[in-house]
Parts: C-alpha cells; sequence; structure tokens
C-alpha cells in the first residue's frame, strides 16, 4: 500500500486546524481539548510510531510559542509606551497570558508536533499498512 506524502504546507495547515497531519481527518487522534486517542481514527497512524518522548516535543513546542509571543508582546508593550512604561501592568497581563496561553495552546502543540514528527520521519509504507490493519480491528463503538 503505498501512500502519497503530504506537502509540508498541507500537514502544518491541518495541524492548525487540529486535524491529522496525515490524512486531514478531524479530529484525529484527538478526544478532547486535554485527551487523545493512541492514533488516528481515521488512518491508524500512531502518534508514538515506537518512538519515546513524544509528550515531550509538544510540551516543547507549547513553550516555544508561548515564550514567543510573551517576548513579542513584551518588547511591542515597552516600544509603543516608552519611556514611561507601565511595568506593573506589563507584567499583570503577561503573567496572565503566560497561565492561560498554555492551556489554549495545548491541541494545537500535539498536531503541531504531530506534523513536525512526520516531516522529519516520514512513516513507510509498512508502517502504515501495519496502521490500516490496526484501524480496522477496532470495534465501531470504540472510534
Amino acid at each position: 500500500m503505498s501512500v502519497t506524502r503530504p506537502t509540508v504546507p498541507l500537514m502544518f495547515r491541518r495541524a492548525l486546524l487540529l486535524q491529522c497531519a496525515w490524512c486531514g481527518d478531524r479530529p484525529g487522534f484527538r478526544r478532547g481539548w486535554f485527551r487523545r486517542y493512541d492514533s488516528c481514527q481515521h488512518c491508524g497512524l500512531s502518534v508514538q510510531r515506537g518512538h519515546d518522548g513524544f509528550e515531550l516535543g509538544a510540551a516543547t513546542i507549547n513553550v516555544m510559542i508561548m515564550l514567543a509571543t510573551l517576548v513579542v508582546a513584551g518588547g511591542v508593550s515597552v516600544v509603543i509606551t516608552y519611556p514611561d512604561v507601565a511595568v506593573t501592568p506589563l507584567m499583570l497581563v503577561l503573567g496572565v497570558v503566560a497561565l492561560v496561553l498554555p492551556v489554549v495552546l495545548y491541541p494545537f502543540s500535539y498536531t503541531i508536533w504531530f506534523a513536525t514528527e512526520l516531516l522529519m520521519d516520514p512513516p513507510s509504507d509498512e508502517w502504515l499498512a501495519r496502521a490500516v490493519e490496526t484501524i480496522s480491528q477496532i470495534p465501531a463503538s470504540n472510534a
């Protein structure tokens, strides 16, 4: 079974739309905002694919996006309000953003990391065949 690999922009567009980066299924491997299946419910591709550390990669994506947002927002705020920078309100707003943003980004970090991992290590035809075989064995009531 040979499957055409999606293009890089398509994989990341799917990830940003919270779809499976490989097949485009929604919700793919997501069960809710904070829960997920072990594999996509359409194509059967596992988020782990035999690798350790998937959660670490997703957490790293989350932290990188959050820190970049905080640095840019803080920098823009300082430039706009210079020379009278209101430090206390700025720190309060950025503190709230630092607490809320990781929760908002949580599912996106998983789908973006899944797309990144697929880009770095595309699944082989054998792996895709096993994924399709696995998904066909799941009872319809569990999907």
